[in-house]
């Protein structure tokens, strides 16, 4: 006997081809266009529990002086420095790493629903080259968002601090709903 209809789904959008490399600012900007995201409607979280895996791999590159880099998966319309941040890590760049690859891999479940409602994250960062952390790399907390926005999207978002022109690209992104 089965516990309930619960499933894994692939959302679309597919990347079909690598997106435009994006050049890190002091501010956030999105590393993947919002043309690959899939658009979560009013009420996607519509019940307690209800989980978003999300796998996204791509190539960093860093400049001379890269500085500090922060990481952050942010609940918004998808355009740079706009939204909620669900989760970050901050890193120390190495310095002139040609192209190495990087990968995201967390989970976004619905803590509680509504237009005060609430996400938790928790996964993992790999850097090749510089290590795994933890994401977030504070203790997870569940953050307060509006669930009943419509056209809202979860988008990676990144900036720096150095000095050079940091760079990230995405090569592969995976959305799946978990149940």
């Amino acid at each position: 006997m089965a516990d309930g209809l619960f499933y894994v789904d692939h959302r679309m959008p597919f990347i079909s081809a690598d997106a435009a490399s994006v050049t890190l600012a002091p501010t956030n900007k999105a590393i993947i266009p919002i043309a690959n995201l899939p658009i979560l409607g009013s009420n996607y979280f519509n019940y307690v529990g209800k989980a978003l895996r999300i796998r996204i791999h791509g190539r960093y590159i860093n400049g001379a002086t890269p500085g500090l880099i922060l990481y952050s998966l942010v609940f918004g319309s998808g355009a740079d420095n706009v939204g909620t941040t669900l989760a970050s890590v901050n890193t120390t760049g190495i310095v002139n790493i040609a192209s190495r690859m990087w990968l995201l891999e967390c989970v976004v479940r619905c803590r509680s629903m509504g237009s005060s409602g609430s996400l938790f994250t928790s996964g993992l960062l790999f850097l090749a080259g510089t290590g795994q952390f933890g994401f977030p790399d504070a203790t997870p907390s569940a953050v307060t968002v509006d669930l009943t926005a419509a056209n809202t999207v979860i988008t990676f978002q990144a900036n720096r601090s150095g000095s050079t022109a940091e760079s990230m690209q995405v090569h592969d992104v995976l959305y799946e709903a978990l149940n």
